[in-house]
């Protein structure tokens, strides 16, 4: 490490690290992906974490180190309050994995993190048809991942604990349309109309690039196929892969039955399955993707655009998973309805705790079934 502060925090975080809770919390993760009963309702909480080396997403983005280290506060956070976590690490360049292969320009901020450029250009589209799934190897943005995770097992490797705990999520892949939507553009909505074959066509191209790069990048997080360790420390039993469809709350219902389902269940296909997000208002996607081959677990961004119970309710008798980081008025009914199991809290939102006391506070009491406050927005 370049700086000795970093070493020090590491040593430290080995110390830290109880290897007996983790046992029990990879245990408590495989019994709710399975539907047994837990002996409380498992939550992952944040916390600040002001005493452990964090930066900023632009002074991290070509830092390695930085990189990291930031990635490594939530194993701090973990360790610290012994929540329902698992430890994972991964190369943090937000959306733009996958549009970088196609040499779509990135734009980095602190505020919105990484977005792509996009093409709105059809011609350039079926430019990018013609020439299929771009070379990984080659690609500089690629190259850059691939070194982080190297960095990261070299520096894992020099702990015994963390070596043995902390495990690599995949880059962020996003899903096929939230894809689609980033390399192409705003033009994307239009096309839905004016040339539909060319939108399934490139669907499909995002599909085969989002299965073959989650594919090439699994043996790096050393991890297999059908399951894995992800971001917030949560873990896929049943599945592999996460799917974001974050763009297709914009479109109706009808088009995500017909255009993005088969496309998410042919990726979901390849990896035993995995599980879903959106941000935004989804409601109108439900229906589609609770029928969606794969979709072994499901996670809202805006979650109190949804209703707790009602949802529980459609997952419970699918066997679906809930993480859910919404309001906890109602976490008493949704707990009576799900058991406990198949739903993990993840206190963030208008719940992230002020600091460390309340962080324990909250997770006792959502481990109790018990609603809290929101906290300060």
């Amino acid at each position: 490490m370049k700086k000795n502060e970093h070493s020090h925090a590491l040593e430290k975080l080995d110390r830290l690290i109880d290897p007996v809770h983790v046992a029990a919390t990879e245990e408590l993760h495989h019994k709710m992906w399975s539907g047994e009963e837990l002996p409380y309702l498992p939550c992952i909480c944040g916390d600040p974490t002001p005493d452990f080396p964090r930066y900023g997403f632009t002074e991290s983005y070509d830092d390695m180190e930085k990189n990291f280290m930031t990635s490594l506060a939530g194993v701090y956070s973990g360790a610290m309050l012994k929540d329902d976590r698992l430890y994972q690490v991964r190369p943090d360049f937000g959306v733009v994995n996958i549009p970088e292969l196609f040499g779509i320009p990135s734009v980095v901020s602190d505020q919105g993190r990484s977005m792509s450029e996009s093409l709105n250009d059809r011609d350039a589209i079926r430019r990018l048809l013609d020439r299929g799934i771009p070379d990984f190897e080659s690609n500089p943005h690629n190259r850059k991942i691939r070194a982080f995770q190297e960095f990261a097992w070299t520096e894992l490797g020099r702990y015994e604990n963390l070596a043995k705990h902390v495990h690599m999520t995949l880059p962020d892949t996003q899903g096929p349309f939230d894809l689609a939507c980033l390399v192409w553009g705003a033009d994307i909505f239009m096309a839905i109309y004016d040339e539909p074959e060319l939108v399934r066509d490139f669907m499909s191209l995002m599909t085969d690039t989002f299965i073959a790069f989650n594919e090439y990048h699994k043996p790096f997080s050393r991890e297999p196929l059908a399951s894995a360790y992800h971001i917030a420390g949560l873990k896929l039993v049943n599945g592999g892969i996460r799917v974001c469809d974050d763009s297709a709350t914009l479109c109706d219902g009808n088009f995500y039955r017909e255009f993005v389902v088969p496309c998410n269940e042919r990726a979901f296909a390849s990896f035993g399955g995995g599980w879903l997000h959106y941000c935004g208002n989804g409601n109108h996607m439900l229906p589609g993707i609770y029928e969606t081959k794969g979709v072994h677990a499901l996670h809202f961004g805006n979650p109190d655009m949804h209703d707790l119970t009602a949802v529980c309710r459609e997952l419970r008798r699918r066997n679906i998973v809930l993480y859910w980081s919404g309001a906890l008025e109602q976490i008493g009914e949704a707990r009576n309805i799900a058991g406990n199991t198949r739903l993990l809290v993840l206190l963030e939102n208008r719940y992230t705790p002020k600091d460390r006391a309340d962080a324990a506070w909250r997770l006792n009491e959502v481990r109790a079934g018990r609603p809290i406050p929101r906290a300060a927005w």
